[in-house]
């Protein structure tokens, strides 16, 4: 399964866009879209970012304050495009699909925030994301010492810094405000996108797609000890036992007093016992 996904043309093009000085964030995802698809839709959805634009970029006037454009930008893309957050159908993989958002103008807060970096970038907006615990968000800053923090999810709503502050609190985050709201890296950002893919097909039980996440979670680093562990527990679902034995024990290397590893060496146990019967 591994060997046939790494010759796709799609993990060509997410490694490439991995490569560059600047990892190319959207073309990153774009290429996961394409491989989990079978539909290449880069040069649609690229059309779509600079139709955008044009519509966007004439009401974008120099003398524009930094949240005078914010507004703009605001009322460009969540009402007269109509983009939104999927309340609705919050765990649906399409809201992880940078194509399905764009086209359907739904999805999940790193998506939306996505897109509205990837436009308000074009019109001269500089933005970068706000990578909180449960909640993707945009920041932009005009010089001062604290962000404007623009919520995409909820049609572009400014969080004031009290209410950063107050949402870390209540996810129990210890790390200080400043700290938290330090940009995210391209690797961070691609990595949660596929940490949501993930978990939407583990609970679909697509175990296929799901490995292919963890495959590509694991270019961006190969020692994070929970997806190693997630990735041979699922090629164990997917009866490759001999791959599975081999991630299952650089778990226990990686991660030797983890709370679950008696857990995961009795799986590997039963596991090698597929493999010598």
């Amino acid at each position: 399964m591994r060997s046939r996904s790494l010759a796709h043309p799609a993990r060509h093009g997410y490694l490439r866009a991995l490569r560059l000085p600047t990892p190319d964030i959207i073309e990153a995802i774009l290429c996961v879209a394409w491989e989990d698809q079978g539909c290449d839709s880069r040069a649609h959805v690229y059309a779509m970012l600079e139709a955008m634009t044009g519509r966007l970029l004439p009401q974008m006037h120099a003398k524009l304050t930094l949240l005078e454009k914010i507004t703009t930008i605001n009322d460009f893309l969540f009402v007269s495009e109509g983009f939104t957050g999927n309340h609705q159908q919050y765990y649906h993989v399409n809201n992880s699909y940078f194509d399905q958002v764009v086209i359907t103008k739904t999805g999940l807060p790193i998506m939306l925030s996505l897109l509205y970096i990837a436009i308000a970038q074009r019109v001269g907006v500089i933005c970068h994301g706000v990578a909180f615990p449960g909640h993707f968000m945009v920041q932009c800053r005009d010089g001062g010492d604290d962000p404007i923090v623009i919520d995409a999810f909820r049609d572009g709503r400014i969080w004031s810094m009290a209410e950063c502050a107050a949402y870390l609190v209540q996810q129990g985050v210890s790390t200080s405000l400043h700290e938290m709201l330090t940009p995210p890296s391209p690797f961070h950002v691609i990595g949660r996108v596929l940490r949501n893919l993930k978990g939407s097909y583990v609970a679909q039980a697509d175990f296929v797609h799901a490995a292919s996440a963890l495959e590509r979670m694991l270019v961006l680093d190969p020692n994070v000890a929970p997806d190693v562990r997630d990735y041979g527990l699922i090629l164990g679902r997917l009866g490759l036992p001999h791959m599975a034995l081999i991630y299952l024990e650089r778990y226990a290397r990686l991660a030797p007093t983890a709370s679950d590893i008696e857990s995961v060496r009795h799986h590997a146990k039963t596991l090698l016992g597929q493999v010598v019967s």
